[in-house]
């Protein structure tokens, strides 16, 4: 007995530090997803005032834009970029590049925009088939009305170690809109990364109408609330392109490539060491 309990002990601290360590890791993209804000609407360039949608809709950007200005920085996170004439910009003049402005004027330009059931008129749903080329979804539900499935959690945080964004519908109250009876997918936000269980994101929503930038925050602080994800889409660069230019995360965050490299040095960590509390278990219970 005075032999096995010491090696039991161990065999438990092991384990411990095992959990601790798949607990514990934090979830980062390899580079920042470009920020930015559908209520834009007093500065250089602003979008937020720019209608939406097509065929008479009402809406604008700054109003029901969130999903747009969403893809934006995730199109902007894998360096997509579009060009848009002058006759089919809201600036008046030709522009290229990756902001919810541009992106929006694309849309509008591509027939991207399509029918909503609870709009009464025009076209003001993204049409998830005609965004730019570049990217592929993956689309999944989380089924859950209270928090983040543990099925969903997987499949997020998989995704995000690959280093795809995730784009998601959240809701954070009854009823989101007031007076409506839309309870799921009021919102929409970017999922970045993840610390213990909470996760970063970017919220479209900035109040300040003077500044471009979205907020980055987490999950469970919403610029309106504490968002429940309803529904979410994996967005990834179409793996047939030429890869991206971009600078090699590793030479600017030091050690943060080398941790984020090791989904498998993970496991092998894992597995060592549940081993090792094994063969000490055994050893102890035979003796």
């Amino acid at each position: 007995m005075s032999r096995m309990f010491p090696r039991l002990m161990i065999g438990g601290l092991l384990l411990v530090a095992l959990a601790s360590l798949v607990v514990g890791r934090a979830i980062e993209l390899p580079r920042a997803v470009p920020p930015f804000n559908q209520a834009y609407t007093d500065g250089p360039g602003a979008w937020g005032d720019c209608p939406l949608g097509t065929d008479g809709c009402p809406d604008q950007v700054c109003t029901t834009g969130c999903l747009t200005t969403a893809f934006a920085s995730v199109l902007a996170y894998y360096g997509v970029e579009v060009s848009v004439a002058a006759a089919d910009s809201c600036t008046g003049h030709p522009r290229s590049g990756m902001d919810p402005g541009i992106l929006n004027d694309w849309l509008r330009a591509n027939a991207a925009y399509g029918r909503c059931a609870r709009d009464p008129i025009g076209n003001c749903c993204l049409d998830w088939a005609r965004l730019p080329g570049d990217v592929k979804l993956t689309f999944h539900v989380n089924r859950s009305d209270v928090g983040l499935n543990p099925v969903a959690s997987v499949v997020i945080d998989h995704a995000l170690r690959q280093g795809r964004p995730v784009i998601a519908g959240v809701h954070w109250g009854a009823f989101c809109h007031g007076g409506t009876d839309q309870t799921e997918d009021c919102h929409w936000v970017v999922l970045t990364g993840k610390a213990d269980e909470s996760y970063s994101i970017v919220d479209p929503y900035n109040a300040d109408s003077s500044s471009p930038y979205g907020i980055r925050t987490t999950l469970d602080a919403g610029v309106r609330g504490a968002y429940i994800i309803d529904r979410f889409v994996i967005v990834e660069r179409d793996p047939s392109l030429t890869p991206l230019d971009i600078e090699d995360p590793s030479a600017a965050r030091g050690t943060q490539a080398e941790d984020r490299s090791g989904p498998s040095a993970v496991v092998l960590l894992a597995t060592l060491a549940l081993v090792a509390a094994l063969v000490l278990l055994v050893t102890a219970t035979g003796n």
